[in-house]
């Protein structure tokens, strides 16, 4: 693969891990308002403020980002001598 493919593929990752994450995030938050309005607490009383999942909560997250991160690092042009 050429270089250009590799900083296009590292990139890809390193977006779909981002992904991911923003979408825990919004998850929570949609999780945390039902309960909140009544629709999932079955009558218990709940906190208001959401627990986000933490960064390395999920396993895909950082492993996306780290092998993106060294795909993209890879893809750039090295110094030849000559």
């Amino acid at each position: 693969m050429t270089n250009h493919a590799y900083k296009i593929l590292g990139a890809a990752f390193m977006i779909a891990g981002g992904l991911m994450y923003t979408v825990e995030r919004c998850v929570a938050m949609i999780s945390n308002a039902l309960v909140v309005s009544g629709f999932a607490s079955n009558g218990a009383t709940v906190p208001n403020k959401p627990e986000y999942p933490g960064f390395f909560d999920n396993f895909f997250v950082w492993l996306f980002l780290l092998v993106g991160f060294i795909i993209l690092a890879y893809g750039f042009p090295k110094k030849t001598t000559g």
